[in-house]
């Protein structure tokens, strides 16, 4: 009997051992299951007993913790400038050289490195009706900016799988690049407009070398066959200009105000 007692005794000392792992485990993987980014063990801080040494911070969920509080950030909402920076900037008013200066930049913007058309405007030129319906395919205008240029077309006719683009090129055309034209709704200001007309747009580098051009033509291609305006076999051109700024400084009137 003693020893029958003795093996009770052990195996219920060997299920109250196991017992207690298996609830150490499972606290230890509750523990571990609360983190919600990069989970560290405990016992990986390394802090010096005399409590020298070199201070880490650590953020609660890395160590298996929630965090207090979560701020989640919307970019549609203006952010919210605690009032003691505001009244920090403003205890720094503002010098009227200071305001010239943004003058100065604004102006230096305007008068950025453009291209410029080397041709007048083809719809601008005596007889442009008549040859839109001899040429079937005319350049009408165009406008230049900084990135692009804008430009329209006029067809003389509406042809079956018709396909009216531009070419042009940057390198006197040891490359090209087509760009497709879309079709423009019906002005109805001007009833008696002879064709139809395009809208089409060529992108250029913002920022080009002094002696850069760029060439381009009008095409309509159909079933008949492919039509061009190249300006009379010349191309029509655009060419690199630097605008020259104004001798005095730009100052918008905004500035004096008070």
């Amino acid at each position: 009997m003693a020893g029958g007692g003795w093996r009770d005794e052990a195996e219920d000392g060997d299920e109250w051992e196991d017992d207690l792992d298996s609830y150490q485990l499972e606290k230890r993987m509750n523990d571990r299951r609360r983190a919600k980014s990069l989970p560290a063990s405990f016992f990986e801080e390394d802090i010096p007993a005399n409590g020298e040494g070199r201070k880490r911070v650590k953020f609660a969920d890395s160590i298996g913790l929630n965090l207090a509080s979560v701020k989640h950030f919307n970019t549609l909402e203006d952010p919210q400038v605690p009032t003691k920076v505001l009244s920090r900037l403003n205890s720094y008013p503002q010098h009227q050289q200071d305001l010239l200066g943004v003058g100065e930049l604004f102006q230096s913007a305007l008068t950025m490195d453009r291209l410029v058309r080397c041709f007048p405007q083809p719809a601008e030129s005596s007889g442009f009706e008549t040859r839109v319906r001899d040429q079937r395919v005319c350049l009408e205008k165009i406008t230049i900016t900084q990135f692009d240029v804008r430009g329209q077309i006029r067809v003389g006719a509406t042809f079956p799988n018709q396909e009216v683009g531009v070419r042009y090129t940057f390198n006197d055309w040891l490359s090209h690049v087509d760009a497709q034209a879309q079709a423009l709704a019906a002005d109805p200001q001007r009833p008696a407009l002879v064709g139809e007309r395009f809208t089409f747009t060529m992108y250029t580098p913002p920022f080009l070398d002094p002696s850069s051009s760029v060439s381009f033509a009008v095409y309509l291609q159909c079933d008949e066959g492919v039509f061009w305006d190249n300006n009379e076999g010349k191309n029509y051109t655009l060419k690199h200009h630097c605008f020259p700024s104004c001798a005095a400084p730009y100052v918008s009137a905004a500035f004096h105000a008070t």
